[in-house]
């Protein structure tokens, strides 16, 4: 579990918004992308562990940091890799480059859950221990700390489109939603430098989630919710000039 993976991924039109900027899930997508390629070479990806654990990854939390936007043509070098697993929690973390630029940072939390039942499992059971690779991080990952008072942003229907082979709505598109809440078309000269979920439930195809804001300076709330009033994701995004 010390092993680093290192991947480039070109930054492509597609994944680019109106503003020629790399959108905030696009590079969740990238991340992703880059953990499901590390777990699969570990012998840890999503076939291995339901054959021999009958368990899945499932992602809990995760902030990325910019420290500058990333744009259509530029190639994203993502260098990334796992801390030992202590209980249920497995933290990853990746740097982010440009050729030789540090241009970012992300961590995140993860857990393994029974295929079926989706209880969480004890990953240190499945997974084995280890000691931190060298130059690791040591953050943790808390969660988001909401404001009071979050106004109505409208509603999202889980379709087909945004589904992933669990059947709920891949975990990138959350972004997506938290940008369409608070108008992101209208921020012309900003972008997404940092970026927080955690994610409390699933969202899952045909469904229906009510979407909540609230702007505190430069920061975005986002939260959504099912009918009932329960929340199923928390998003925090601090906007920055260009």
């Amino acid at each position: 579990m010390q092993n680093f993976y290192e991947a480039e991924y070109d930054i492509r039109v597609i994944n680019t918004d109106m503003f020629g900027l790399c959108r905030p899930s696009s590079v969740m997508d990238f991340l992703q992308e880059a953990a499901t390629e590390h777990a699969v070479g570990l012998g840890i990806g999503r076939d291995e562990l339901t054959e021999k654990s009958r368990a899945i990854w499932m992602l809990v939390r995760l902030r990325y940091t910019l420290l500058r936007p990333l744009r259509s043509g530029e190639r994203l070098h993502i260098k990334t890799w796992y801390r030992p697993p202590k209980g249920a929690f497995v933290l990853r973390d990746f740097d982010l480059f440009v050729g030789d630029e540090h241009v970012g940072s992300a961590l995140s939390t993860w857990v393994l859950a029974d295929v079926e039942t989706h209880s969480l499992l004890k990953a240190e059971d499945i997974l084995g221990g280890g000691d931190p690779a060298e130059g690791a991080f040591t953050e943790k990952l808390g969660k988001i700390r909401m404001p009071k008072d979050l106004e109505d942003a409208g509603s999202r229907r889980i379709g087909y489109s945004e589904t992933d082979i669990n059947g709920h709505a891949n975990n990138t598109r959350y972004a997506d939603y938290a940008c369409d809440a608070v108008h992101f078309e209208e921020l012309a000269g900003r972008y997404v430098r940092e970026l927080q979920i955690t994610y409390s439930a699933e969202c899952l195809a045909g469904q229906t989630i009510s979407l909540q804001r609230r702007q505190e300076g430069e920061t975005w709330y986002v939260r959504g919710v099912d009918k009932d009033g329960k929340p199923h994701f928390d998003i925090r995004m601090e906007v920055a000039e260009i």
